[in-house]
Order: C-alpha cells, then structure tokens, then sequence
C-alpha cells in the first residue's frame, strides 16, 4: 500500500444547510494517495453532500474542500485529478466494452495512442480483456461495475469517489470488484467511497468514517474502532421473541446491552465467556423475557457505530 503524506482530498470544517437542515456541520477529513476511505451512515446520514462537495458539484456554506490542493468547484485541474463513479451503470447499453472505455477515454480528452494504451490497461485491470467485443447488456451486472469503475479511472485520476459500487452483486462479483480496487489503491489512487454494507467497508477499506446528521462521530482503522468500543472482549447478541418492556430493558441494560430492532435485538461487549451465557440466560427468563437466541461473535462495525451512536446504520 503506498500511503503518501501528501493527501488528495482534503476537506476542513465543512458546513452545508439545506433550509433548515444542516446535511454538513464543521466536517473535516483527508484521504491519502493510495489509501481507501469508506463513509458509513444510515440515509440522511450526509455522505451523499460530502461527496457532492469533494467533487466540486455542490458550494459549501463554509470550509474548503480541496483535491491536489485545488478547489474542484473553480480549477480544472482539480476535476483532471478526479475520478466519480456513479452507483447507477453510466455507460452505453448498446456498444460493447471496448468501445465503452474507447468513448470514455476520448472525453477525457486522450488523443491517439493514449486511449488505445488507456483501453488495453482498462481491459486487463477490470479483468474483461477477453470480452472486450461482448455488448454491456451480455455481460453480468459484476463485469459492468467493474467496467463501471474502469471507465472513471482511464486518464489516471488521483482521487477515486464511488457510491455504493458493489450495490446488488453477489458475493463472487463483490470480491472481484474488492480486488480491481485493491489493485487501483496499490497503484497509489486514493478513494472515498460510501457503503450501507459494513462487512464490505471490513474487508476493503483502509479507514472508515461514521457519519450521523452532518458529523463525522468516529474516524480511524477498523481494529482501532472495534478495539476502543469492545476492547478484548466479544459481542453478545441477544435476540428476543417479542420487544422489552420497561423493566426487560432495565435487565438488558445491566449487562451493558443496547437495543437494535424494535426492541428485539440487544448487543453489548462481553468480558466473559461463553460460560456466562447460562446465567445471562437464567436472569433474562427471571424477568419474563425468552430469548430466542444468545451468541457470542467476534465485535464489527455494526456494534462499533450501534455503541457509539445509539442507532443502527440503516435506521
């Protein structure tokens, strides 16, 4: 991974309101080259803005926002340095791969032999060099996001935005595309890409930010968050048939516990083992509440944002 000192995106105290909602307030953060930031955030969370703002579409009411140093909303040179990926396909059903990335290499404004070499790298980076003569509709919907993404990096940006790139793949297609980005990473791109799925934000990125109503409440490595959340101990799970009363909840919350869904779904760090899990059982029934089920699992993201928010990330 080569993480230079130099950041490609730099955005500093940020603010955005739309009428009386503030989707940015005082945001700042960097992505490094060849380093994979992901925003994590329910709907409305403002990674959407955030974006929008580092791609110079969108004003801020105060900050800066900054790719190479340059404002992306007033320099060319900044918009050169970037590269967006869209979470809707945003190439041509009708021409075939080839001639996708031929079109998309010209509009941005490679001459002669530089689209044929943007073309082949292209092919062989996205893994489609041997359909490169199919049409976008032959191909699977994992080869046209992996098209997708090679589309936005044929002239080399050095910032890399995507939303949601691996929206309504299945596994496979998903590590594929994990790897094509992995490989534009380690050629020393650097990205900020936006998720709902935080096993993918795990397994992809470099650092995650949790967004929630226009702030940025945790920033750092994935085992650095779970760390100073769960520390050396696990996540306890429990899930229970019908949601908890007053006093349920008053049991649950002794064992550090926090609601998910509807009262139904309680997660909290455990210290212990798993040898602990009979009494938690015993008092939990003592109480009047039956669990349907009580797991222990290695701590995530999930239970990192639920703990420090108090909310979950799609709520």
């Amino acid at each position: 991974m080569a993480i230079t000192s130099e950041p490609v995106l730099e955005i500093r105290d940020a603010r955005r309101g739309f009428a009386e909602r503030k989707a940015l307030c005082e945001v700042s953060l960097t992505v490094a080259a060849g380093e994979i930031l992901s925003l994590l955030g329910p709907n409305g969370a403002g990674k959407t803005t955030l974006m929008r703002a580092a791609a110079g579409r969108l004003r801020l009411d105060a900050g800066t926002a900054r790719v190479v140093g340059r404002d992306p909303a007033r320099d060319h040179l900044a918009r050169r340095a970037l590269g967006i990926v869209p979470q809707s396909i945003a190439l041509y059903p009708h021409l075939t791969a080839r001639e996708n990335l031929d079109v998309f290499a010209r509009l941005m404004g490679l001459k002669g032999k530089q689209v044929k070499q943007a073309v082949a790298l292209g092919l062989k980076r996205s893994g489609l060099a041997d359909r490169a003569n199919d049409l976008l509709t032959d191909l699977s919907g994992g080869m046209q996001r992996r098209l997708n993404i090679i589309a936005a990096t044929l002239h080399e940006p050095r910032l890399l935005l995507l939303d949601e790139p691996t929206v309504g793949v299945d596994v496979n297609a998903r590590e594929a595309i994990h790897a094509l980005l992995h490989d534009l990473r380690d050629a020393g791109m650097g990205m900020l890409l936006t998720t709902h799925d935080f096993e993918q934000a795990d397994s992809l990125a470099d650092r995650v930010a949790f967004m929630l109503d226009g702030v940025i409440v945790a920033e750092g490595r994935v085992d650095e968050l779970v760390t100073s959340v769960f520390g050396t101990a696990k996540e306890l799970v429990v899930s229970l048939d019908h949601p908890a009363d007053d006093a349920a909840q008053a049991v649950l919350q002794s064992f550090e516990l926090r609601p998910m869904r509807d009262q139904r779904l309680w997660s909290g760090p455990l210290t212990g083992g798993y040898e602990e899990l009979p009494e938690i059982e015993q008092k939990l029934e003592q109480s009047g509440l039956h669990a349907a089920e009580i797991r222990l699992r290695d701590p995530g993201l999930n239970g990192v944002f639920l703990h420090l928010t108090g909310r979950e990330a799609d709520s």
